[in-house]
């Protein structure tokens, strides 16, 4: 019996050592998905304050963040919290009015679990705080953005000289409109990934407003000869992969074509001529110009991160957008 008591707690011994094996495999396959996101790091501190607040739906209420460089939350204490992870209660720099024609819950805070048996008229109303898809009307509460107007510019003129086109602007009925309001506070660049003959900017315009079959949407679609406009520029679009965070309720998509018949080199000239606009329309810098890669993970930009079809670098695209800015 003594022997047979050993060799059972040898063999619950081992199994307890593989489980542990088990445990420690998926620890380290999570540790290497965290370090593996991208290392940008933008040079200037977008927002320093003493009482930034962050939040997201696990948190029964907000944490005190000291500073936000752009994809880090710095908190009072110290600790780092991922963009990618968490919403900022951000105040607006510049007081904003949204106006919406229907009735709109209140809630106490960011997040659906926050709504409160309060509504407010159908109206305009001026807001002072924005956390994701969510904004603060002053005296009242929050209100989630869908379906709100916000009074910033939505559209752009002056591309330095390239063609804009909004023929084929997406349907308000269709389902590839959030119809939740943004104020924009960065640029994301994409590339199609269509090496297509015949895959320019028109024709990814009119695949949105026929009706695309994948779920994303974005602002701009830039070739070698054109650019054309699908979404107003105070509206947010699906296009990072970051779900509510920055990348999709705060950022300006653009596509750059990759068609085999065109030229990628000018497509992406042209593309920093139109970011170095919109920078300057919204008194961004160029540390708020980012990649698709930057909020997601994907590899996208492709052609700028593999060097492929001759396209020029990501850190020579930035120093384009910034010289063109300068003249803007």
């Amino acid at each position: 019996m003594t022997m047979q008591w050993k060799k059972e707690i040898t063999m619950k011994h081992q199994k307890l050592t593989i489980k542990q094996k088990r445990i420690l495999k998926n620890i380290l396959v999570v540790v290497l998905l965290i370090i593996s996101f991208p290392s940008y790091t933008p040079t200037q501190v977008i927002i320093k304050s003493d009482h930034i607040l962050i939040s997201n739906h696990l948190l029964s209420r907000p944490i005190e963040c000291s500073s936000f460089d752009g994809l880090t939350y710095t908190g009072l204490d110290g600790k780092k919290y991922s963009h990618k992870n968490y919403v900022g209660v951000q105040p607006l720099t510049i007081s904003n009015t949204i106006t919406f024609s229907t009735s709109k819950t209140l809630y106490s805070a960011p997040f659906s679990y926050y709504a409160t048996s309060n509504t407010v008229p159908a109206g305009s109303y001026h807001v002072t705080k924005e956390a994701g898809r969510y904004m603060y009307i002053e005296g009242k509460g929050w209100v989630s953005s869908q379906y709100v107007s916000i009074d910033v510019n939505n559209s752009i003129e002056n591309t330095t000289g390239i063609p804009l086109y909004k023929d084929y602007m997406i349907p308000e009925t269709s389902s590839h409109r959030t119809h939740y309001a943004m104020r924009p506070l960065y640029i994301t660049i994409h590339t199609t990934d269509n090496t297509s003959k015949g895959a320019d900017a028109l024709s990814h315009a009119k695949l949105q407003y026929t009706g695309n079959v994948r779920s994303a949407s974005w602002h701009y679609t830039v070739d070698d000869h054109s650019i054309y406009q699908s979404l107003p520029l105070n509206q947010q679009a699906g296009h990072a992969g970051d779900g509510v965070m920055p990348g999709n309720s705060a950022s300006i998509a653009i596509e750059i074509c990759v068609n085999s018949d065109g030229h990628l080199y000018i497509a992406e000239k042209n593309a920093a001529k139109l970011a170095a606009a919109l920078l300057k329309q919204y008194n961004l810098s160029v540390d708020q110009l980012r990649m698709h890669h930057d909020w997601s993970g994907k590899e996208c930009p492709r052609p700028m991160i593999e060097g492929q079809f001759g396209s020029m670098n990501w850190e020579s695209f930035k120093k384009q957008v910034y010289n063109y800015m300068r003249t803007v």
